[in-house]
């Protein structure tokens, strides 16, 4: 058999099966039982195939199980060998290897195509056998078992259950979320972390509206659940669609943006400053000169840490390679001040290191050779405890920097794709998990350690994978299989390492009790538990019964709506007040009727049970009165029969057409059809039903008149017009001189009616807001639709409300306004995206516009005729917010938003300025400072300046018209105090220039561009010191900014020259369409991953 190198061997054995009448075989044969690691062993044959007939099936199998008394939860991890030789020769032998976990649910395994039948008496073409030689033959079976160490080692995971092997439960993948499940057990795990989330106050708050909360929920269903959790409550607080979903992101920008959020959340509350203290650590910046006494440093607090892989063996050398010190020297010199140019050093250093430190592996690195991202899968070895203290400049009164491994968050896949899962010692035994999505399941140091180092390059090329000569001839011949194992584990490697300080295990690894846990979690998840078996319950009671609904003429006698009532067979719901009874299936139709009989308190014969039945125009009837013969089946029969094919699970329905008091069920003849009366009440603006009549196909409509009036209580002398409610939309009046039958009126048919008025008193009605006539109604019902109006900034509450699709913009404002409490006329709204949902357009005010044009897609008016339930129905989104000023007046301004810039780009604020059409700049500066957003209070002070893909496009005075600014619609408005430097420079000999950023090509320009003044003879040493300050950018960022002096920056090509550092800026004599150019990667809009990942990631909530 194969070597198993990896794994542990437990005992081996070996059973020779000596069949002596192989014809006088049955068609299911077994060995004699033989023992192997104190379990019984046998053989499984089947001489003639199993669910085949060419070739012999061999099995390896426990004996009876049961009958040897094993438990249930056992199992055994076998490699074994099949054999079946000639009786005289062992050394002629057929043989087949495979290796299985042998449990309670799988007790056998092996080869159903061992050998084919027809070659076992004779010689094969492969020159093997004869295997049965005088009617004998002999099957031997080769068993090595294996050490289990994991409990996991070849399972199938069909019915793995991981709380009950390890204690933790997994999380689902939405799509892509793999790098937030990996993060989020890690966190988790984080003991002290968690407890830190528990204390912020969430109490009030709405899950998929706070990330505290959100998180709060996702820890706790983590702590109790059996299952794998979802996390959808939680993206939907961080406010993703369901597409963010399918993106994958980078763990650690994810675990930043997080941690700011929460950051944020836990201001003032118990839990403010529990990330600092847990994951933040201090580093100095430095520069020092090697023959003056001169220092220039900063010290920054840092949570994570970002280490190099490419050329470093190990987690040592990265250590190493971060505190490298480089030497300013020769053109390279430092500029001290008070000394002059002088040789220095510059690096950096800790100051302190956290007690959970997070240490981001640089696995993706811009490959600048290549011009793309690429991948580092190199070896890198990590070490299970470490000691840090020679990387740090302070000693530590905790004592020191010894670290101990607790989780490895690990990225299989390339550049374009991969998959994450964590490896975690959650306690400080020697137990590590692998959380993979929605399993958890033991592993071994060497997956952890040995599996995720990283692997050595193929040899050659980067193409040596598809160039045969060269690989070594072993790797050529072994299993195709061994190669794609080889290549797995060449993409498979650490990309984040979670070391906690060990003399703080105890404390940010001790329990988290109950005390620690807020108890309105435990009083959610026990209402959830409740729903969730209440429901359990409902559809186990629903596989023995069926819900029955009764429409009486009494019910529909205040209905307001289509049909004779609304059936919502999906929800199993109906409008009040129809009966909803529960009854046993297979209860029969006969004996249903009894029971309604007991129910309303009548005799048998005082009514009669009719069928509906769902029309092909979508509407549901009355149609068919239930004979002997129909009442022998049974209600599940009968729900089958009148419901709609897409609910299986629909309502059974019947009108119960009661005779009146004192009186016996009328007969019913041939060619009578029941219909249904409906009276529109004009005075009353509402429906008032009548009940049912009986009437003959060739009866007039006017025939009814009489009958109307007198049950609507009208003058005697009251002319009418009858019609017929076909259809939503579809409202259809009745010539009284003809017949039903030429009418088309069938059974079940609904009728309505309405007093004719005369023109003038019509005309009072309109005037008061009354409508008028049946088919105006019906429209009016047909235009009813839900809006939910959701808030676009403000922490407002979430309304829904049931509105008329022709209500004016002014009507919907005053509908919300009141739900609200505020005024009107300061609601604004906002279109919402089809698919995605997110805000889209602001929905300008005009006095003829309409909710449905508002909202262009909605329900179907035919939902709304079957639907009860609308809480997971896709209802239309309005967004809404609330202005400061009149909407009228804010229509007639420009509303404009303004980027303003603090004391350097890095600090800039977003506003939005309302001014007058007519008005000026000056108008529009003195409200951003009016608003509080420039210190400067003179408005000759500020520049503001339009940029349009990254270039100035436009600078404006004062007094031009505000109607000038921001006329395209991708131009980005800023607004800045002028520099000091610039206020100050000589006109004579000094240039204000433009300084524009571009990563590798200037034709793509990112960030914001600026004005600079660029003074004569200041070497450009000093002009940079000025532009990392106007920048705002970190000591680290600026050392790999590049300095070019751009062309024409207009030009399709402009034309670039590297700017040397003893030039100085003025002499490049840069005319108005050249520029200073920054050449850097962009990270003020996507992740340093930004060639990786299509799309930023951002929480919202």
């Amino acid at each position: 058999m194969p070597e198993l190198p990896d794994l542990e061997t437990e005992e081996t054995g070996c059973y020779h099966w000596h069949i002596k009448d192989w014809k006088g075989l049955e068609q299911k044969a077994h060995s004699p039982a033989f023992h192997v690691n104190g379990f019984p062993w046998r053989i499984l044959l089947f001489p003639k195939g199993n669910n085949q007939d060419k070739y012999i099936s061999l099995y390896l199998e426990i004996a009876e199980p049961k009958e040897n008394h094993q438990l249930e939860d056992w199992h055994k991890c076998a490699q074994f060998a099949l054999s079946l030789s000639h009786p005289e020769d062992p050394t002629n032998y057929t043989i087949n290897t495979a290796n299985h976990r042998f449990a309670a649910d799988d007790i056998d395994w092996g080869f159903t195509r061992f050998y084919e039948i027809e070659d076992l008496g004779h010689q094969s073409k492969q020159n093997k056998g004869p295997f049965i030689v005088n009617n004998e033959a002999i099957i031997s079976v080769y068993v090595r078992i294996v050490k289990d160490e994991t409990g996991v080692l070849w399972h199938n995971f069909i019915k793995y259950n991981s709380r009950k092997q390890t204690g933790y439960v997994g999380i689902k993948n939405q799509g892509a979320t793999c790098y937030m499940n990996s993060l989020l057990q890690s966190l988790y795990c984080t003991n002290q972390f968690r407890k830190a989330v528990y204390e912020i106050p969430t109490e009030k708050d709405e899950p998929t509206k706070s990330v505290a909360l959100a998180l709060q929920r996702c820890f706790y269903n983590l702590q109790c659940s059996d299952q794998p959790i979802g996390t959808t409550e939680l993206t939907k607080s961080f406010g993703w669609d369901s597409l963010e979903a399918f993106m994958q992101h980078d763990v650690q920008e994810f675990n930043r943006v997080l941690q700011d959020n929460l950051e944020e959340k836990m201001k003032g509350t118990p839990a403010d400053g529990a990330i600092s203290k847990l994951f933040e650590g201090k580093m100095k910046s430095f520069i020092k000169c090697i023959d003056v006494d001169f220092e220039s440093s900063r010290v920054e607090d840092y949570y994570d840490i970002q280490l190099n892989v490419k050329g470093c063996k190990n987690l040592k050398e990265s250590f190493d390679d971060y505190i490298t010190v480089e030497t300013l020297e020769g053109d390279n010199k430092y500029m001290a001040e008070g000394y002059g140019l002088q040789d220095a050093h510059k690096g950096v250093i800790f100051e302190s290191f956290p007690p959970v430190l997070h240490l981001q592996l640089k696995r993706f690195e811009y490959d600048f050779i290549r011009d793309t991202m690429v991948k580092i899968n190199d070896r890198h070895e990590f070490p299970e405890e470490i000691n840090l203290d020679k990387y740090c400049s302070n000693s530590d009164k905790e004592g020191p920097y010894d670290y101990q491994l607790h989780g490895v968050l690990v990225h299989s896949g390339d550049l374009t794709g991969g998959h994450y899962f964590a490896l975690i010692r959650p306690e400080q035994n020697d137990k590590w998990f692998r959380f993979d999505d929605d399993r958890v399941i033991p592993a071994t140091k060497k997956e952890v350690f040995e599996e995720n180092y990283g692997d050595e390059p193929l040899r050659g090329s980067k193409d040596a994978v598809n160039s045969p000569t060269m690989l070594p001839p072993a790797f050529l011949n072994s299993n195709p299989r061994a190669n794609n194992a080889r290549l797995m584990k060449r993409f498979t490697n650490a990309y984040m390492l979670v070391y906690i300080r060990k003399s703080q295990l105890n404390e940010i690894l001790a329990p988290v009790t109950e005390d620690d846990t807020p108890a309105h979690l435990k009083r959610r998840w026990d209402d959830e538990l409740a729903t969730i078996e209440r429901r359990k319950r409902e559809r186990q009671d629903m596989e023995l019964n069926v819900k029955t609904a009764i429409v009486t003429d009494d019910s529909f006698k205040d209905y307001q709506g289509f049909n004779l009532a609304i059936f919502d067979d999906q929800h199993l719901q109906v409008s009040a007040p129809v009966e909803l009874m529960k009854v046993p299936k297979l209860e029969t139709i006969h004996t249903f009727k009894q029971r309604l009989a007991d129910h309303y308190k009548i005799g048998l014969d005082q009514f009669r049970l009719w069928s509906f039945i769902y029309r092909d125009n979508k509407t549901i009837r009355v149609c068919k009165a239930m004979n002997a013969m129909d009442e022998r089946q049974t209600l599940e029969r009968a729900k089958e029969a009148m419901s709609p094919a897409a609910h299986s699970h629909a309502l059974t329905k019947f009108y119960m057409e009661i005779a009146p008091d004192n009186q016996l069920l009328p007969i019913l003849k041939e060619g009578q059809i029941i219909i249904f009366i409906k009276y529109f009440d004009v005075h009353e603006q509402k429906f008032r039903g009548m009940g049912h009549l009986f009437v003959s196909a060739n009866d007039k409509i006017n025939s009814i008149l009489h009958t109307l009036i007198d049950r609507a209580h009208l003058k005697k002398n009251q002319q009418l017009h009858v019609f017929e409610e076909m259809k939503p939309g579809s409202i259809e009046l009745l010539k009284g001189d003809s017949t039903f039958l030429k009418s088309h009126i069938q059974h079940g048919d609904i009728l309505c009616f309405q007093a004719i008025y005369s023109t003038r008193e019509t005309e009072d009605m309109i005037k008061k807001g009354m409508i008028t006539t049946v088919p105006d109604y019906y429209a009016h019902l047909d235009n009813q639709m839900y809006v939910v109006f959701k808030p676009l900034k403000e922490k407002k509450e979430e309304i829904r409300l049931m509105l008329d699709k022709t209500y004016s913009y002014e009507i919907v404002a005053k509908r919300l306004a009141q739900e609200l409490k505020v005024e009107a006329t300061k609601i604004r709204f906002i279109s919402s995206h089809p698919i995605n949902q997110l805000p889209r357009d602001i929905i300008h005010y005009r006095s003829n516009i309409r909710l449905n044009e508002m909202i262009p897609s909605s329900l179907k008016s035919i939902d709304y005729t079957q639907t009860l339930n609308f809480d997971h129905a896709h209802l239309p989104i309005l967004y809404y917010e609330i202005l400061d000023v009149n909407l009228v007046d804010l229509e007639s301004k420009r509303s404009i938003d303004v980027h303003v810039i603090g004391s350097n780009l890095r600090k800039e604020t977003k506003m939005t300025a309302l001014v007058s059409r007519v008005g000026t700049v000056s108008q529009l500066i003195d409200q951003i400072i009016h608003k509080g957003k420039m210190e400067v209070k003179n408005p000759e002070k500020i520049r503001l300046y339009e940029v349009v893909e990254g270039r100035v496009t436009k600078e404006f005075s004062l007094d031009q018209p505000v109607d000038n600014v921001a006329m395209e619609k991708n131009a980005i408005v800023y607004a800045e105090a002028i520099p000091k430097d610039e206020l100050e420079m000589d006109l004579n000999t000094d240039r204000l220039v433009q300084v524009v950023h571009y990563h590798h090509h200037p034709s793509s320009y990112h960030g914001i561009p600026f004005r600079f003044v660029a003074v004569k003879g200041e070497p450009f040493e000093m002009t940079k010191k000025r532009l990392q300050k106007r920048t705002g950018m970190g000591d680290m960022d600026w050392k790999k900014v590049k300095f070019t002096i751009i062309r024409n920056i207009n030009a399709p090509e402009p034309g670039i020259t590297p700017m040397e550092d003893q030039l100085d800026l003025r002499s490049a004599r840069l005319s108005d369409e050249d520029a200073l150019g920054l050449d850097h990667v962009d990270k003020t809009s996507k992740s340093r991953f930004s060639s990786v990942f299509d799309k930023g990631i951002f929480i919202r909530g």
